[in-house]
């Protein structure tokens, strides 16, 4: 099988990420593992609906979460505007939090980072002073789809990458592990690997962040030689969730992540694990299916999980329309 081109990596990881999405909006937040294995089986191989009275209740089997529609805004945006357009995105965004309520059970339940940004955005506040201070990861999810648009001009990418992430993740900390995220993408995008990734992901993004934030972008490099490294061995391999944590935190996920996609090779064991690894499964399984994917191509991601994915035409059509430029 040939090595897949630029723009079917890229493909494969907005695809990716959607996917590690869907399959964790049924299994979400279990903390418990043992309730976990008696509500979903032994072992997730497939999407599956939330059970009744837990998070994103009246969600259907293949469907994206509310990340996932914040996404799936950004990803609209730039299939049609052709670049990255922050007053038409935002636009989109005001329009989806007029819908909700400002609680948790608002939408496809909102969390506290679209919290802090819906009550921003009710007292008037314009977008430059919207964001909070949450930790959480929805600024890196929906990233994947500007490493996708600009996977060829890396620090255009760094410099479009970090306004986004500052309309809703204010903690600088948080922001530079977000950029991190998505350039690791855009590195994988580029047919390259993880390792000794720091020192150009350090050059593309040293104009966006603090110097003293910098060591964020060596880290993808040191998790992916722990995860090769055959004498450093995490049996089973779920078990990585609860290494790295099993909350919310972009601290917890991303080094999951960037572990699951350097340890399997292959798509489907990559993300699998990440869900059956638990509590916010859904978050980490986003980011190994976007890098994931971002190193197979889309040609690499079983047609199950592609065809099961609820909103598939949409996001593979305007996907399409966001890498058209690429080689």
């Amino acid at each position: 099988m040939s090595e897949p081109t630029m723009k079917e990596r890229a493909l494969g990881a907005i695809v990716g990420m959607y996917i590690g999405d869907a399959l964790g909006l049924g299994p979400h937040w279990y903390y418990d593992l043992d309730e976990l294995r008696a509500d979903y089986g032994k072992w997730i191989t497939d999407y599956a609906p939330p059970k009744p009275g837990r998070y994103h209740d009246g969600c259907r089997a293949g469907d994206v979460s509310q990340t996932g529609q914040v996404a799936m805004l950004l990803l609209r945006s730039l299939s049609e505007r052709g670049e990255y357009v922050e007053s038409d995105f935002t636009d989109r965004l005001d329009a989806l939090l007029s819908t909700l309520d400002g609680t948790p059970q608002g939408g496809r339940y909102t969390d506290i980072a679209m919290r802090e940004v819906w009550k921003a955005r009710r007292e008037g506040k314009p977008w430059s002073e919207a964001a909070g201070l949450s930790d959480s990861g929805e600024a890196a999810v929906r990233g994947v789809m500007l490493a996708a648009r600009y996977a060829d001009d890396p620090r255009t990418l760094a410099a479009h990458t970090m306004a986004n992430i500052r309309l809703t993740h204010a903690e600088p900390f948080v922001a530079a592990q977000s950029l991190a995220f998505v350039l690791s993408v855009c590195r994988l995008i580029r047919g390259k690997s993880l390792e000794k990734s720091g020192k150009a992901m350090t050059g593309w993004a040293q104009k966006e962040v603090d110097r003293g934030l910098i060591e964020a972008f060596l880290q993808p490099a040191f998790v992916y030689d722990a995860a090769v490294d055959p004498n450093l061995v995490v049996e089973p391999p779920q078990g990585i969730a609860r290494i790295y944590g099993l909350a919310c935190q972009l601290g917890f996920m991303l080094p999951a992540a960037y572990w699951l996609s350097s340890r399997f090779p292959d798509f489907e064991t990559a993300v699998l694990t990440a869900i059956n690894g638990g509590g916010n499964n859904m978050a980490r399984a986003c980011l190994t299916g976007a890098l994931s994917g971002a190193m197979n191509g889309i040609g690499g991601i079983p047609a199950r999980f592609i065809d099961g994915l609820r909103d598939r035409d949409r996001i593979l059509a305007e996907a399409e329309a966001v890498v058209a430029a690429l080689d």
